[in-house]
């Protein structure tokens, strides 16, 4: 036998070392919309579509692709400046965030290991075929994207933790940094309800077939990369991209998370999804748009009437919620339920 030829494991080595280098370029996972893979498909899309409707738009040259990608009149408007300084101001949560989504992910992956298999162990060759570390990949980015449905809605449909999802949507125009408006708090919980639902399926993976980077090489960053590359920047932006009807029952097209975005009454509470569009076909929450649709963001009740924006500064943006739901809990409490019977 070759000592100098490569094994499968060494390959895997190689191949995973030369990801890290490539996707490490900017302080972002690929899972993140503001990654340069995201951001260059953000370009790249934007770039056909404006080619394409170049005469519908009565624009040309350089300056006019300018205008359509980042028209000034949006990137430079009080709702994305507040983008930024959430965007900005948000990372100082990341750290405490991390430890406690990956403490209970850990946990719960060492719990669920033990029980179906050896525990926490190291890999050994040729333990996981190249088939079965793609179904890994598969079930990670399903369970991960699931959480992030069931996260999202019960976000919008709980009186209580609304007010902290409702700074994202006060945004009155989307930008990709849009897609970073969210309040820690919701943050926090789409993190917890994150490892709540990907650890067991993590869990089952190591113990029965050892510690294999399915997470980071065959699984969540790189369906999420893959994601990100097929348009996902264009989802917080004024870029229209439809899938197609056919196409948009399995995934969530930008075009669609526009729509959740906007305030007609048509489109209140639909298309919770993040990439698969499975789970809103199966719960009933599916919008699948006829063409292109007129939209107008901000935040509205299920009759399409607009409410004020109440989130005019990094101060109101963070304090506000926390105030609204307080409210919330005065008006259910005990004592004011007995006092209107």
């Amino acid at each position: 036998m070759d000592e100098s030829a490569v094994s499968p494991g060494d390959a895997l080595g190689i191949v995973q070392r030369a990801g890290d280098w490539l996707f490490g370029l900017l302080p972002f996972t690929t899972s993140d919309r503001t990654h340069w893979t995201g951001l260059a498909a953000f370009f790249l899309f934007g770039t056909l579509i404006y080619l394409f409707n170049r005469k519908t738009l009565r624009a040309e040259g350089f300056s006019g692709l300018v205008s359509f990608l980042v028209p000034s009149q949006l990137y430079l408007s009080r709702s994305s400046l507040l983008d930024v300084k959430v965007y900005f101001a948000n990372k100082l949560f990341q750290p405490l965030r991390a430890v406690l989504s990956r403490g209970v992910q850990f946990a719960i992956v060492a719990f669920v290991a033990n029980e179906v298999g050896t525990g926490l162990h190291e890999t050994g060759d040729g333990t996981l075929s190249w088939p079965m570390l793609l179904l890994a990949a598969l079930l990670s980015a399903l369970a991960a994207d699931f959480a992030y449905y069931l996260a999202h809605r019960l976000h919008h449909e709980s009186a209580l933790l609304w007010p902290f999802h409702k700074l994202h949507h006060s945004a009155e125009h989307l930008t990709p940094l849009t897609a970073k408006r969210n309040h820690p708090v919701f943050d926090l919980l789409l993190d917890m309800i994150s490892a709540l639902c990907l650890a067991p399926i993590v869990g089952v993976i190591y113990g029965l077939f050892g510690m294999y980077d399915v997470a980071t090489l065959f699984g969540i960053s790189l369906v999420f990369a893959a994601f990100n590359f097929a348009g996902g920047a264009l989802r917080h932006s004024h870029i229209w991209l439809d899938f197609g009807p056919v196409l948009d029952r399995i995934f969530i097209s930008p075009a669609q998370h526009q729509i959740h975005h906007s305030m007609a009454p048509r489109h209140h509470d639909r298309n919770y999804g993040l990439v698969f569009a499975i789970w809103d076909w199966a719960f009933g929450t599916l919008y699948i748009p006829n063409g292109r649709e007129t939209l107008e963001f901000g935040v509205a009740d299920a009759a399409g009437r607009p409410e004020p924006q109440v989130h005019t500064s990094l101060v109101t943006a963070y304090a506000t919620p926390f105030v609204e739901a307080a409210r919330v809990m005065r008006t259910h409490s005990p004592a004011n339920k007995a006092v209107a019977e």
